[in-house]
């Protein structure tokens, strides 16, 4: 049988991957539910957990011990764009496919990206924290600025096109190689290998975008962050164990960044004494840039889309590599 997310293998001629038990564990909704039914009688739904034995496909999550009990389960889509939390040894070594909601949450998360800027660069985060009228510094206009994207992926680029349309410079960073050709929404695309340094050094903002894996795990720390430039932004909106706090908060303690907008932390939550509550150039948001009105209906429609490729023998959408994690 081809592998699941291989083009080449995948015939439309193959039989329907049919009957299918899907376990709900995601909290699918009752619309999806039907349109998933109307692709055939032969899909049926569970939201017990005795049903893992017997399932095919898991929405939601699975743990450790569950992968073992899972003889029949062949795909599962998470409803999440970071997998690093059921990513485990014996899930890698599976033949279990995984998908993920890559893309699903880029425009609100986007948007919340340059929330937090806008918070440091107009002032906004001032007034917020002093709620007294006056300001004593400059605010600063985007324009001119060239914004350094640490990971390309569906976040990534929501934000550089954002960027683009406030006329910034775009220069980004990724594990994989991309061409600007075919990511028209950055003037330069570099490997992080060889082009992070690079980006630091030029970027007025950085934008942390990438997922959290063992190579990204603490990517940024007190060298890195010596390196952006003096009065340089740091926004992160991906996970907080890509950068080191400590060194993060010196960085901003010595003046040598103008301010930092985080809506993930390590540790996280956020324990309520954390120095980085109290300081004035430092814009915290508990981890919610993610949510919206449409973000969750995309990830159910990702699904929809990903249940009819299925069972037609089909490619699915954002197939995870377990071993790089993302």
């Amino acid at each position: 049988m081809p592998a699941l997310g291989d083009t080449a293998a995948s015939s439309t001629h193959a039989e329907p991957r049919l009957p299918l038990l899907i376990l709900n564990r995601g909290g699918l909704g009752a619309n999806s539910i039907e349109k998933i039914r109307k692709l055939s009688p032969q899909i049926d739904f569970s939201e017990q957990a005795n049903a893992l034995a017997d399932a095919n496909v898991i929405f939601g999550g699975i743990s450790e011990n569950d992968v073992a009990r899972a003889k029949k389960l062949r795909w599962i889509q998470f409803p999440a764009t970071g997998v690093e939390g059921i990513l485990s040894r014996p899930l890698i070594e599976s033949e279990i496919v995984l998908t993920n909601a890559q893309g699903c949450f880029g425009p609100e998360i986007a948007e919340h990206a340059f929330g937090l800027l806008f918070a440091l660069t107009r002032g906004i985060g001032h007034h917020a924290h002093e709620r007294k009228w006056g300001y004593k510094g400059e605010p600063i206009e985007l324009r001119g600025m060239t914004m350094g994207i640490i990971g390309l992926g569906g976040i990534g680029r929501e934000i550089a096109r954002r960027a683009k349309a406030m006329d910034m410079k775009v220069i980004a960073v990724d594990a994989e190689p991309l061409f600007v050709e075919r990511y028209a929404m950055a003037d330069e695309i570099h490997l992080v290998d060889d082009g992070l340094d690079s980006l630091l050094e030029r970027a007025d903002v950085v934008a942390m975008c990438a997922p959290h894996t063992a190579k990204s795990r603490g990517m940024l720390g007190e060298s890195q962050f010596a390196k952006m430039k003096q009065g340089g932004y740091f926004i992160n909106v991906s996970r907080g164990k890509t950068i080191q706090t400590p060194a993060l908060v010196a960085a901003l303690k010595s003046g040598h960044l103008a301010g930092a907008g985080l809506d993930v932390t390590d540790p996280e939550p956020l324990p309520d004494d954390h120095e980085l509550w109290q300081m004035p150039n430092v814009i915290i948001t508990s981890h919610i840039a993610g949510r919206s009105q449409f973000g969750r209906q995309r990830v159910e429609n990702v699904f929809v889309e990903n249940v009819h490729r299925y069972i037609n023998n089909l490619p699915l959408l954002n197939v995870v590599d377990k071993r790089k994690g993302y």
